[in-house]
């Protein structure tokens, strides 16, 4: 009898896929340099959950690999990504269970919390809501990671996308890049509230009260980005920074790292990053929560994606074309 697919894996509790084997990135070593890069450029590089699991398990991968010394997170094409996948039948082409009435769900959902325990939908989704249970536990692979991660930003750099670079060690921005979180205005609060840490609470509120994006130079400016250049520098420039850093004994990058972040803990970081992510799930839990959020979800399910965030632009007057993000 043929064994069942289970779908995708969850990286912490099955055996590593091979890097060969990889199909939303491209896993990349030269020399003392480990390149993750998003691969689905006519998309703009959605983070789908395989995405996500494939850039958890690339990260293991380079932090055993003695020989790299530090890692460039980057996008593939026009942009660096457009955020989470959030196109309907996610759950359905996903879910390796087609009985599960979750496979339903229009928002992108896979399979069940660690150790395989569903107790309810009423209860799952709110404090599990699984799309959003691996993604916190990428970002946290990255801020542990023994090695520095650099990414580099290009294009749009969108909703989900602003966490998988606020989580790295370093974002270095072209000039033009725009770097937003227009979901706070329709769909859900900022789930890892990490901006503060960033900017400030002063810019992180104006940052997230009008879902205005950011330029790649007022994103420098305000201290989200650690370096912007040129657009047509920004390759070279990064990987000179990379390389510069590398130069650098690991073990003493390693500490470097540690301390810094263990200063991030001791102010409570972690524990505020759980507290953000706690009240999103409960959002989460009610489909949109606000009149516009369900009304999204509406368009969404009846004609498609472009069509909710043309209107989500449209209805709030978001400065920055969504239709180039999908």
């Amino acid at each position: 009898m043929p064994k069942k697919k289970q779908g995708m894996p969850f990286f912490r509790y099955e055996e590593r896929i091979p890097t060969d084997d990889f199909e939303e990135i491209i896993y990349e070593k030269d020399g003392p340099i480990g390149r993750l890069i998003l691969n689905t450029p006519e998309k703009r590089n959605p983070l789908s959950y395989r995405r996500i699991v494939e850039l958890s398990m690339g990260l293991q991968e380079m932090e055993m690999d003695d020989d790299i010394r530090v890692i460039i997170i980057k996008g593939a094409g026009p942009a660096f990504c457009s955020g989470y996948d959030l196109t309907p039948g996610s759950a359905r082409d996903n879910n390796p269970n087609p009985d599960d009435p979750r496979a339903s769900l229009g928002y992108a959902d896979v399979g069940d919390p660690p150790g395989g325990v569903f107790i309810s939908h009423e209860k799952d989704i709110p404090f599990f809501a699984k799309y959003q249970f691996f993604s916190r536990e990428l970002y946290f692979r990255i801020f542990d990671l023994q090695k520095p991660v650099i990414a580099q930003i290009h294009g749009y750099c969108l909703a989900g996308a602003t966490h998988l670079a606020g989580f790295s060690d370093m974002r270095i921005v072209s000039e033009d890049a725009q770097i937003g979180f227009p979901v706070a205005r329709n769909l859900t609060i900022e789930g890892f509230q990490y901006e503060i840490w960033l900017m400030g609470a002063t810019r992180a509120k104006y940052y997230l009260f009008t879902g205005d994006p950011m330029t790649g130079r007022q994103a420098y400016d305000w201290g989200w980005a650690s370096a912007v250049f040129p657009a047509d520098k920004l390759e070279e420039e990064t990987e000179a920074l990379a390389h510069r850093i590398a130069l650098t004994d690991p073990v003493l990058l390693m500490m470097q790292k540690r301390t810094i972040n263990r200063q991030m803990e001791l102010m409570g970081f972690k524990t505020g990053m759980a507290w953000s992510q706690d009240v999103h799930m409960a959002g989460a839990g009610s489909r949109g929560g606000t009149e516009e959020g369900k009304e999204f979800w509406r368009i969404s399910q009846e004609s498609g994606l472009r069509a909710a965030v043309d209107w989500r632009d449209g209805h709030f007057g978001i400065a920055y074309p969504a239709k180039s993000t999908s």
